[in-house]
């Protein structure tokens, strides 16, 4: 072998050998790495579980019971704060924060949480503690979300508990976030049976009439029953603009209710709801003509019929309508008729 060769093979020789070395320091160093990575992920789960371990002794230490029973107590104290118009403005970002902390430490304790929740919901007064109960309702997310979730939807039909319409539009609104198209199943069945002045028992299934005569008291008239459309809509579900239509033109329904399903059948641009607005635009629930409602018919006309409608505005104009009606007829016909 020449002297050239041997310098070559030589040094190769030596690059393969600090190439070994190198190679063994880095999966050294690799691993190391890699442990001290666990053991530092470790130690942070030890640290936030040591930290949520305080922060429930903490609101242990300030109630007179344990676990779920102080953030109960403390969810008692806090959370009807946020509803008080004479708390001052300054001091909503902390109690916010508080109800927070006490939400976090609930889903901390986990399922065992839940039945003195409910218990709590149970037993807490309607009207005056409606605050209280939405967030004991936010609780029972936190810990259970399969059993808040039929929890939630018996609270928005508003059978099986006393529970206010504002505690079931409350439940409407958690369940729509929770599982919306559960909350379109519901609510569209409601739409089918119930309005702002009661239940028709003779749209109900067989299943929920048994339930409804099994009740000891039959359920509160949902007040302000528009609100609930508006959450239906929000669900949007595939049969919105059948049940906007069946709801509006029912004749045992409210003026509200039905100048509500009116602005959003114009809004979906509902073309076969043009007729029924148009009837009810001359024959409003209650027989009250209300200009405030006629306009809003007017409305929904024009954002379904579009120049369509012209012949019919021209109609209604030469009728001498309420001058509020006459003016938005001279609206319409400028911004659809030229």
């Amino acid at each position: 072998m020449s002297e050239t060769s041997a310098i070559r093979a030589a040094t190769l020789v030596a690059l393969v050998a600090t190439l070994g070395v190198t190679t063994a320091h880095w999966v050294t160093a690799h691993r190391t790495n890699e442990q001290l990575t666990n053991e530092i992920s470790r130690l942070t789960r030890e640290q936030g579980e040591l930290a949520r371990a305080v922060q429930l002794f903490r609101f242990e230490r300030g109630s007179k019971g344990l676990g779920a029973t102080a953030l109960i107590e403390q969810l008692r104290f806090w959370a009807p704060l946020l509803d008080l118009s004479t708390t001052p403005q300054r001091e909503i970002n902390a109690i916010q924060a508080k109800v927070a902390d006490i939400l976090q430490a609930f889903e901390d304790i986990g399922k065992d949480a839940y039945d003195p929740t409910l218990a709590a919901f149970r037993q807490a007064k309607p009207t005056q503690e409606d605050e209280l109960r939405r967030w004991l309702l936010e609780a029972m997310i936190r810990v259970d979300r399969d059993r808040a979730r039929e929890l939630l939807a018996t609270c928005v039909r508003g059978w099986e508990f006393d529970v206010t319409p504002r505690v079931r539009l409350i439940a409407g609104h958690q369940l729509l976030d929770l599982d919306k198209p559960h909350a379109a199943k519901l609510l569209s069945e409601i739409m089918r049976y119930e309005s702002g002045k009661g239940i028709d028992r003779s749209r109900l299934s067989p299943e929920l009439q048994q339930k409804l005569a099994a009740l000891p008291a039959p359920p509160e008239q949902m007040k302000m029953f528009f609100n609930l459309v508006d959450l239906f809509v929000a669900t949007g579900a595939a049969d919105v603009e059948e049940q906007l239509l069946v709801v509006a033109t029912r004749p045992d329904q409210d003026l509200t209710t039905v100048q509500t399903c009116v602005k959003h059948l114009g809004q979906l641009r509902a073309k076969r709801a043009s007729k029924a607005i148009r009837k009810l635009f001359d024959a409003p629930p209650e027989m009250t003509i209300n200009p405030i409602f006629q306009n809003h018919c007017l409305d929904a006309i024009a954002a379904i019929d579009g120049a369509e409608a012209c012949d019919y505005f021209r109609e209604q104009l030469r009728r001498g309508p309420d001058e509020r009606v006459l003016a938005k007829l001279q609206d319409l016909l400028k911004t659809h008729c030229k």
